[in-house]
């Protein structure tokens, strides 16, 4: 009798259970937006009968339905982290979907060299010294990423560094290669966040305009903009992390910079520091309001005429007002919104430094990034 008592009331929790989540995900609203995963949740997909019958490994509308069911399932962070912490503790692993905690910091695992990605990148790169690159010098610089300086004390697989700047050293075009590995360390990154801190980087800076022919100083000064920053791989852990705090510099080499944006087409001009972008899903938009095509920085007290064209990622946000300081003109463009083949459209190489400056997360993964 206990026992069928105890399987009747298992029963009906269960139902319960089953029950609530299937009305709160009929009652509940979308969500546009996970925060804390940084990404826009995926919508009702449209039913049809040309989605529903489709050709074997076709997108139908059972694979949409599926990616929108998990996306807003009810309580779902919660059962991110219910997952997260099941994992870490209870079953012991040490990484938890792809990322793992050392130092106070959390890192991505990043082992694997993908060689189609590294051929496009390359390709990408020799494309543009090829075609635009008139008369400046051209330079490479890789930045590591934070699992560099982790992974070995967490015990965890990392990407054979070596091999890899060595490929793109010796498949790229350029002048001068700059490696940074020896002048970074864990500390000039967010614990939270894959990016570098800004408040961190004048000296990396400095070595960077010093192997491209400059010597500058900075007088600079950090403002905080908040101390409770939690980067993108806070969210994606699911599990409780330290705070970072969010810092920009100032000074007479920031402050009188002159931003423009062109990806309306027209020129726009910009702030250095974005702090309407950083109150919104990602605060590291802080920085030159995130990612865009084309843009540039002018600098009326540059020491020098000389100019730059930057290829880069979304670290040269935080880096690129600093690189200023050498440079009279800046270009900074992401070939992951305009197409190398057309660049020489929109950008003035005559005489002008290239610099290609790109994590390597995003050199190790650009296939379906870069544009061809």
């Amino acid at each position: 009798m206990k026992r069928r008592t105890r399987d009747l009331v298992v029963a009906i929790a269960a139902i319960a259970v089953i029950g609530t989540i299937a009305v709160a995900d009929i009652i509940l609203p979308d969500r546009e937006i996970s925060y804390s995963e940084r990404r826009k949740l995926a919508k009702r997909p449209e039913l049809s009968v040309e989605k529903v019958f489709v050709e074997p490994g076709a997108s139908s509308f059972m694979d949409a339905y599926e990616t929108y069911a998990a996306d807003q399932f009810p309580m779902r962070e919660w059962f991110r982290s219910l997952h997260a912490a099941a994992s870490r503790y209870l079953l012991g692993k040490q990484e938890v979907d792809g990322l793992y905690a050392a130092d106070d910091s959390i890192a991505k695992l990043e082992y694997e060299l993908h060689e189609e990605s590294i051929c496009w990148s390359m390709d990408r790169m020799n494309e543009i010294v090829d075609n635009f690159v008139d008369g400046g010098k051209v330079y490479l610089s890789i930045i590591p990423d934070k699992g560099y300086y982790l992974a070995a004390d967490a015990n965890m697989p990392q990407l054979d560094y070596d091999e890899f700047y060595d490929t793109f050293q010796k498949g790229v075009a350029c002048d001068r290669f700059i490696d940074l590995r020896e002048q970074l360390s864990k500390d000039n990154y967010y614990h939270t966040d894959s990016h570098w801190r800004q408040e961190s980087l004048p000296e990396i800076a400095a070595y960077l305009l010093e192997q491209m022919g400059m010597s500058v100083e900075f007088d600079l000064h950090r403002e905080q903009f908040s101390d409770c920053f939690a980067g993108v791989f806070a969210g994606q852990y699911a599990l409780p992390v330290k705070k970072d705090s969010l810092y920009y510099l100032t000074g007479d080499s920031i402050d009188e910079l002159v931003v423009t944006c062109y990806d309306s087409g027209k020129a726009e001009r910009m702030e250095v520091y974005d702090f309407k972008k950083a109150k919104e899903m990602d605060p590291y938009e802080l920085f030159l309001s995130g990612s865009r095509a084309l843009v540039t920085i002018e600098n009326p007290k540059a020491r020098s005429n000389r100019e730059l064209v930057l290829f880069r990622d979304s670290f040269s946000s935080s880096l690129a007002p600093l690189l200023a300081a050498g440079y009279q003109k800046i270009t900074l463009v992401d070939i992951r919104y305009i197409s190398p083949s057309i660049v020489g459209n929109f950008v003035d190489f005559q005489d002008a430094d290239v610099l290609f400056l790109y994590s390597v997360q995003l050199l190790n993964n650009s296939v379906g990034q870069f544009i061809k």
